[in-house]
């Protein structure tokens, strides 16, 4: 597999390109930069197979490599200094992703997982993926991208009645269906992708399409009835802005 090397510190460079060259000799470097302009162009011409990327650069950060980069098919590898950007999407978006300093036993594994993730379909689903977590607010977005244990979900936004957190997970009724979607997914996250539509946080555990409410039922706080006749409520704090969002609808 060819390989492009990006990170805005040469000696991080240097480094993973002495650890690849000892524990995964399969791979071919075929570039290394310390500029995202000149990686970006390197990526358009040499088309890798994989990147090995760095997520906090100066002037165009990681994300917006890959965004440049949208339309050439290669696999990531994230490498970063800090946890928090490995827990969101990285898990179902990325190949892989690596923590600075970069474990050789973690190095090899990713690598092997490139290896075996080869197919079209799958680099275009890991893209879909990180693309609705890099762009949550985006106007007018279609479809969200879930994962789940076997495979991915492209759910249609304007079909999604409302959202319930249950732990960790976060069940999605969507019209149509008689039964609701469980995914592992906290509501904080399915809410962020969904930010900038007509969707509105009722209360905790609830998160609402508003263009699928039927009726506003008063009460302390009250509750909605939505187009699939399913009761949702509604914080007493959130009363006022949500029947302010509904006449706006």
């Amino acid at each position: 597999m060819n390989c492009i090397l990006i990170d805005d510190e040469a000696d991080c460079l240097e480094l993973l390109a002495l650890l690849i060259q000892k524990y995964c000799p399969e791979l071919h470097i075929i570039g290394q930069y310390d500029h995202p302009r000149a990686a970006i162009d390197a990526i358009w011409e040499k088309r890798p197979d994989l990147v090995f990327l760095d997520v906090d650069m100066p002037e165009i950060n990681g994300f917006g490599v890959l965004d440049a980069c949208r339309e050439v098919p290669f696999q990531v590898i994230f490498t970063t200094a800090y946890q928090e950007y490995a827990v969101k999407a990285f898990k179902y978006s990325a190949t892989g992703y690596l923590l600075k300093p970069i474990d050789r036993s973690d190095l090899w594994e990713a690598v092997q997982k490139a290896r075996h993730t080869q197919s079209v379909q799958q680099l275009a689903e890991q893209r879909e993926v990180l693309f609705n977590y890099m762009h949550p607010t985006q106007p007018g977005k279609e479809k969200i991208a879930l994962p789940t244990a076997d495979g991915i979900v492209f759910l249609p936004v304007a079909d999604i009645e409302y959202c319930e957190a249950d732990g960790n997970y976060t069940k999605i009724f969507v019209a149509g269906r008689p039964k609701e979607m469980l995914f592992v997914k906290p509501l904080k996250e399915i809410e962020e992708m969904l930010q900038g539509g007509a969707f509105y946080r009722t209360h905790n555990s609830y998160l609402v399409n508003l263009k699928k409410v039927r009726q506003y039922i008063k009460g302390e706080g009250g509750e909605l009835k939505m187009n699939n006749d399913q009761l949702v409520p509604v914080a007493r704090p959130k009363k006022q802005e949500l029947l302010e969002r509904l006449s706006r609808i």
